[in-house]
């Protein structure tokens, strides 16, 4: 399902200010018809600064320069190049800086295009188009962006969007909210909405993505800010918040309930352990960071200094006898006792605890030998906390 647009038009279909500088309502063609809105100051702040400007002693006195300056028109607009500009009627504070730019535009106002055809099918509302062909065949699609030969140069009726470098966002059409910085960024895009790809061409009707590099190019990335001035190891894993999306470094998470390293085991097939012995974990262990490492089947070991948590879990054998299980860091028994009470029932505990460098965890087994049942019957994790 796609997400709900933040799209500010789509509850504003134009600017307080319209109804000021204009003698009729605005209809853009192909748009809803607008709704009377609360007026905002920027908006009505625009033209009065404007006018006060116009009329300013420096302003109206007689040129400095020699010949004067040309290229302004009625109602605070300005075109340079040929037919710039040249269908205008009632549409106000626009610029149009190269040829054919801004040519067809009528009734639409604070649009701005320099460069040979920007904006050349215009009749929306603030655009600003900078490059050969940008924004070239831009209907009624308002507040769009494009910097750069060609960018955002098949837009109709896409509002919002935000195109930087050449033939950036090219193909859109009627997607809006997009975003897209680099050479052929966005290139791909046509109809999709809420997109931001950065140095990457996106994919075709995507919608709500983010697209940052190119797999096919780019095989490293180092980001600033997300980790501590001084790391615990060169090589930290990088978590994520689910929920604020925030990203940092597994020491600064961890201390907010976060993992900094985490290792995971497990065994299969029938074993008896006896007294004094440790369950074994016979499979090559899933492990991130580097504060954790296995020694052997049975034997984990810290890496460096810090909070630990071990949870096991222990799925015994009808016929196995009641024991006690126990974790054992650096050879002594650390946290309570689990003790099986029903044969064929699983034993489980978790414990925390500190621990330096150097330090070997096992589960031992005590009291009286333990029989796993077939399949996979034990489990280990091992976490850094802190």
């Amino acid at each position: 399902m796609t997400k709900t647009k933040m799209n500010y038009r789509e509850k504003e279909r134009t600017h307080p200010m319209y109804s000021l500088i204009q003698p009729k309502t605005l209809v853009s063609s192909g748009r809803d018809r607008i709704r009377s809105l609360p007026l905002r100051r920027e908006f009505l702040l625009i033209p009065l600064i404007l006018v006060c400007f116009g009329f300013m002693p420096q302003v109206s006195a007689a040129p400095d320069v020699s010949p004067p300056p040309d290229g302004s028109y009625p109602l605070g607009n300005t075109a340079e190049g040929r037919n710039a500009l040249l269908h205008l009627t009632t549409g106000q504070y626009n610029t149009a800086l190269g040829w054919q730019s801004v040519t067809t535009l009528t009734t639409g106002s604070f649009n701005t295009g320099a460069g040979a055809g920007t904006l050349a099918l215009n009749n929306g509302n603030e655009n600003t188009a900078s490059g050969a062909g940008a924004l070239l065949l831009n209907t009624t699609g308002a507040a769009n962006a494009a910097n750069g030969a060609l960018s955002l140069i098949f837009n109709s009726t896409g509002d919002d969007n935000s195109a930087f470098g050449d033939r950036a966002l090219q193909n859109n059409t009627s997607g809006s909210n997009n975003i897209a910085m680099g050479s052929g960024a966005g290139f791909n895009l046509t109809t999709g909405d809420n997109n931001i790809d950065i140095g990457n061409e996106g994919v075709a009707d995507e919608a709500n993505a983010i697209r940052i590099g190119d797999s096919a190019i780019h095989d490293s990335v180092f980001l600033a800010g997300i980790g501590p001035a001084n790391p615990e190891a060169p090589n930290q894993v990088v978590l994520v918040d689910p929920i604020t999306g925030q990203l940092g470094s597994s020491a600064s998470i961890g201390s907010l309930g976060g993992l900094a390293a985490v290792l995971f085991d497990w065994n299969s097939g029938t074993i008896v352990i006896g007294v004094g012995g440790a369950v074994p974990f016979n499979h090559a262990p899933v492990v991130v960071g580097t504060a954790i490492s296995k020694t052997n089947n049975t034997t984990f070991m810290v890496n460096q200094d810090g909070v630990y948590r071990v949870t096991y879990f222990l799925r015994t054998a009808m016929a196995s006898l009641l024991g006690t299980a126990q974790v054992h860091v650096a050879g002594s028994p650390v946290g309570p006792a689990a003790t099986l009470v029903v044969a064929g029932t699983t034993l489980s505990d978790q414990v925390t605890f500190s621990a330096t460098a150097g330090s070997a965890v096992q589960v031992v087994i005590s009291g009286a030998a333990l029989t796993l049942a077939a399949g996979d019957n034990a489990s280990i994790n091992i976490d850094k906390v802190r």
